[in-house]
């Protein structure tokens, strides 16, 4: 080959399988395309179907603009679109679809069925396509709107095929990808059917009520959260740490009804759960971002699941903030945030349609308030809207360990240890932060020492004693005499403690000075000072301890994550019994 030949132009059935691996992996991104593309064509209905043997065919209809045939034609070629017509408009899309890519990327590796017909025409047309090129081109009768469908996927390239996954794991991406552009687009009716289940999404319901009904009897663990900023609207749903889980499968992102991916919004999860949720676990969220549309970049990412925030870390503060102040981690107060997001708590928001968002100014986010969504069977939270913890009334306790209580149409468990934990936890903390406690003189004093890398630390610990409350006394470089501690630790283990301190810093020996970590201490005295399973109550002391937990921070979890309380409602019983 001479050096003139090494460089050549590709052919145009290469090129769209190129482009097509960037667009298609799998059927759900196949069915996510002409999700959005009726969406875009301003449909109010829109339906999906999904049949035949793996890997499925896939059937979208919408009664939305409709095309001609010549428009269908022009769709089927790359970079041809109605939703942008200038560079100026990537900087502030209202649409899905913007690049032009889905529909020839889809088709170069599949069989498609295009049945279309806009308002006006008498009749629509029919286009087939294969292996990106068009087979015919008829008149046929059709209703307005456009129809899609699309079989053999992979059929021309088998060797992309052998990388899908299971059937079944398929068709959980396909759920996925339905849910994921069913709920936020609030005005369009969905309805989707696999031959087994079937779902769908009224036109009338909002986001909220949509995420709440996705999130089924998880529903009562769903706290909702709202905080607004110079820049950003947030709302939605915070789960708590009852409906953690191993993977992100639970979190929802959505800016201005589309779904996204972003670290930074990740990160401030993970900093709002940090100390309510174990570190290996992940929360369940609903979280709808509304904000101008030249404030995000969607055009970052080839399946547009990434996007780029102009104000990301305005954004992370909102959203810990917003987290924090639903799970009872912060005070509904804005004063400890950046100037740039001076956030006010309001009732539950309704939440703009996207066609509302395109006006809007940065400084302002106008717009009435809608009513706390309602669900047929869901009970918002019950004993807690209703009184708290001391509206409870205490039956008994089982197993030495958990106290059953009777509230209004619900019986309510807590776990002694567990509140016991968190209770524990809010006075030392607030201790520590300056807030008063009193401080109680031991009448055995007890010693310990630090041992090996514990020794780096020996001045954060002395801090951390100073602040926590205790009283001491040191000798030589390692060791100290405690002589006291907060009142509230009552019984507590401090050699247990102190034990479990010095084998953490051991272990960490060769990382860096500065491992200490105060809240992490605090969570571990807590565990120690508690009470422990086991431990009879009587019901005065059960009446006790429920309305401490009103009086504490975050009182929905212990400090390492694990539920305070679960409920079950009369209807759940009934179910259990099968009572109609």
């Amino acid at each position: 080959m001479s050096v003139q030949d090494r460089i050549r132009l590709l052919p145009d059935g290469v090129v769209n399988q190129i482009a097509a691996g960037e667009v298609v992996t799998r059927p759900a991104s196949v069915l996510k395309e002409l999700l959005e593309n009726a969406v875009d064509a301003g449909g109010t209905f829109v339906e999906a179907q999904v049949s035949e043997a793996f890997p499925f065919t896939l059937r979208v209809s919408d009664d939305g603009s409709g095309m001609t045939a010549e428009e269908v034609r022009k769709a089927l070629q790359r970079h041809t679109t109605s939703k942008i017509a200038a560079a100026e408009d990537l900087q502030r899309l209202a649409t899905f679809g913007f690049r032009g890519e889905a529909l020839p990327s889809i088709a170069a590796v599949s069989r498609m069925r295009i049945v279309s017909r806009p308002e006006g025409e008498e009749t629509g047309a029919e286009v087939l396509a294969r292996a990106g090129e068009i087979l015919s081109v008829r008149e046929a009768g059709a209703p307005r709107g456009t129809t899609v469908e699309v079989s053999d996927l992979f059929g021309n390239v088998p060797a992309r095929r052998k990388f899908l996954k299971s059937p079944r794991t398929e068709m959980a991406h396909l759920w996925e990808v339905f849910h994921a552009i069913a709920i936020p687009c609030e005005g369009v009716s969905f309805r989707m059917t696999d031959g087994r289940t079937d779902s769908s999404c009224e036109r009338g319901e909002s986001r909220l009520d949509r995420a709440l009904r996705h999130a089924g009897q998880d529903a009562k663990y769903l706290v909702p959260l709202e905080q607004t900023s110079a820049f950003f609207r947030v709302t939605g749903w915070a789960g708590l740490p009852h409906l953690s889980r191993f993977g992100s499968s639970g979190l929802h992102f959505f800016v201005n009804g589309r779904d996204f991916r972003d670290r930074g919004v990740f990160a401030a999860v993970r900093e709002a759960y940090r100390g309510i949720l174990a570190p290996d676990r992940q929360p369940v969220l609903y979280l709808f971002l509304t904000c101008d549309p030249a404030e995000v970049d969607v055009n970052v990412h080839p399946s547009k699941t990434e996007v780029r925030f102009r104000y990301g870390k305005d954004l992370f503060e909102l959203v810990r903030h917003a987290i924090g102040e639903a799970l009872g981690e912060i005070a509904p107060k804005a004063a400890s945030l950046p100037v740039a997001v001076e956030v006010g708590r309001r009732d539950m928001p309704g939440i703009p349609k996207l066609s509302e968002v395109m006006p809007l100014l940065p400084e302002a986010f106008p717009g009435e308030r809608e009513p706390h969504p309602s669900i047929p069977g869901f009970e918002s939270q019950g004993f807690l809207e209703r009184g708290g913890f001391a509206s409870l009334k205490p039956v008994g306790q089982i197993l030495g360990t958990y106290i059953v209580c009777e509230g209004a149409g619900e019986m309510v468990i807590v776990d002694q240890h567990a509140a016991d934990e968190r209770i524990v936890f809010s006075r030392l903390k607030d201790f520590y932060l300056g807030k008063g406690a009193s401080v109680q003189r031991w009448l055995v004093p007890q010693v310990v020492s630090l041992q090996g890398g514990g020794k780096r630390e020996r001045s954060t610990i002395e801090q951390f004693l100073d602040q926590a409350g205790f009283l001491y006394e040191t000798f030589g470089e390692d060791t100290f005499k405690i002589t006291g501690g907060p009142a509230i630790l009552g019984h507590f283990d401090l050699q247990g403690w102190w034990k479990d301190l010095c084998d953490f810093l051991l272990s960490q020996e060769a990382a860096p000075k500065g491992i200490f970590d105060v809240d992490r201490e605090l969570w571990r005295i807590a565990c120690h000072a508690s009470l422990r399973g086991g431990t009879l109550l009587e019901k005065e002391g059960m009446r006790a301890l429920l309305q401490e937990l009103d009086r504490a921070v975050a009182s929905h979890s212990c400090p390492h994550g694990r539920p305070v309380w679960v409920t079950l409602s009369s209807a759940e019983m009934g179910r259990m019994f099968h009572r109609s």
